[in-house]
């Protein structure tokens, strides 16, 4: 299956797990192997010799995507300054944790709730920093349930600029 396929598969899995449609984001592929990151509306990805690991990548990026045009998350800059290097270890419990845990740790959640938990093998063994970042940001959605996890995904007051568009595109996807 080319890329493409699995671009519209990834694509269709996390529409339906948020319950509405977005438009496609511009899909960068690259060399790098096992990449993915998502940038100023676009999804870069890399080279993957598995199906399955491409297309997690891919729901993790597009959810980044899809919180971005929602949500469009504030970045605590200020907080950086002081929380960063101490964070890079895995050390600290400030705004800028608190932010990634918002915006990583939901696109881990959405990945894992759509393509299945990692495992606690592979979660006990990544460094210090993604345990806490990913792996905690991802517990504090699961504890949630669904509903809640991607309403509060999509709608923080504390990171999030835009509240009410989840909230409105709720409406018309309902009335529909």
């Amino acid at each position: 299956m080319g890329n493409t396929e699995i671009i519209d598969r990834a694509k269709s899995k996390l529409e339906r797990f948020l319950g509405f449609s977005f438009p496609t984001p511009l899909v960068i592929e690259t060399s790098i192997p096992f990449y993915g990151s998502y940038r100023y509306d676009a999804v870069i990805i890399g080279y993957f010799d598995d199906e399955y690991a491409l297309e997690r990548t891919l729901i993790h990026e597009l959810a980044h995507f899809v919180q971005d045009k929602i949500c469009r998350p504030k970045f605590p800059y200020l907080h950086m300054l002081i929380e960063a290097i101490p964070l890079a270890f895995g050390v600290g419990n400030g705004k800028l944790l608190r932010y990634f845990q918002f915006v990583e740790g939901f696109a881990t959640w959405v990945d894992e709730e759509i393509m299945g938990y990692r495992g606690d093998k592979y979660w006990f063994s990544v460094p210090k920093y993604y345990f806490k970042v990913y792996y905690k940001g991802a517990e504090m959605f699961r504890k949630m349930g669904k509903e809640k996890a991607i309403e509060f995904g999509l709608t923080n007051r504390e990171f999030c600029r835009e509240q009410q568009r989840y909230k409105s595109l709720r409406t018309i996807s309902i009335s529909n």
